[in-house]
């Protein structure tokens, strides 16, 4: 899944993140963790440098030079999983896939599938979070791709969700916004019936928009997830393994929770029996 800087323009004051990155706090008789990986499969020992896109919140972003978001949490909980130091690289997802094939960064989280990062050239070492396109709207009506048919939408446009309505719709049909916060803010003041977008972004901006109700997926979910360098199997074995922990232990949900509250799980195209949130791709019997 692509995401791009006119996801959301923004204007909220992110929230601190709760998860320690290098530079952070004091360190005075803490003793440091064992590392568990070491150069060559990271560049310098003891740090792990992760690309993370620094415009895109829920994700990553930054106000008054403190940098938070969902994106820079899961890799401080890897990075400490793996006895390692988090170093921050704000990069846009083509700059981060440079980074791992040219040695520059050892893990980047873009938002990112595994078949945008076989295109990429990267490896997908698993998944921390599932996202799909989504419909917003005042009511509580819940809603699929088919059931928006005779509404009024509002959709950010070159979002999946706006070429799943083009596709079905037309482009003639729908109200299109450079953002989706614009969208939305149509959908809350009353202007559409609906605003699409992507679901994490919508989940996250509607504590923004107090009118306002998560109506569904339109889509099936994708799992997002942490690339690593092609060449670089022991990373990859050992980043796999940190978020298959993480999961377990119910950290990856937390931090999901943190950035999106309840919104509910995204749905896979497979969810007879479901599809995950976590690295292993297999979602649990209960959703919150």
């Amino acid at each position: 899944m692509r995401r791009t800087a006119s996801v959301w323009m923004v204007s909220t004051v992110l929230a601190a993140s709760l998860v320690a990155v290098s530079g952070c706090g004091p360190t005075s008789g803490v003793a440091k963790p064992t590392p568990k990986v070491k150069p060559p499969a990271i560049a310098k020992a003891g740090v792990l440098r992760a690309a993370i896109d620094l415009s895109i919140p829920p994700f990553g972003g930054s106000d008054k030079g403190v940098k938070a978001g969902l994106d820079i949490d899961v890799a401080s909980a890897v990075a400490q999983e793996l006895g390692l130091t988090l170093q921050i690289v704000d990069a846009k997802p083509d700059a981060g896939t440079k980074m791992l094939r040219d040695h520059k960064a050892d893990i980047m989280l873009a938002g990112m599938s595994i078949d945008s990062a076989v295109q990429a050239g990267v490896a997908f070492a698993g998944s921390y979070v599932n996202d799909a396109p989504s419909a917003f709207s005042t009511s509580a009506t819940t809603v699929t791709l088919d059931s928006l048919s005779g509404n009024s939408i509002a959709v950010q446009k070159d979002s999946l969700a706006y070429w799943l309505l083009v596709e079905d719709y037309g482009e003639a049909s729908l109200s299109v916004f450079p953002t989706l916060r614009e969208a939305m803010a149509a959908a809350d003041s009353g202007a559409a019936d609906f605003a699409a977008g992507d679901g994490l972004v919508g989940g996250y901006m509607l504590r923004d928009f107090a009118r306002l109700r998560f109506n569904g997926q339109i889509a099936p979910a994708t799992p997002l997830g942490v690339m690593v360098g092609k060449d670089d199997p022991d990373l990859e074995t050992a980043v796999r393994a940190a978020l298959d922990r993480l999961s377990g232990e119910g950290i990856l949900e937390n931090l999901r929770m943190k950035w999106v509250g309840t919104l509910p799980r995204f749905k896979g195209s497979t969810d007879a029996s479901g599809t995950s949130e976590s690295s292993s791709t297999s979602e649990p019997s209960t959703t919150p």
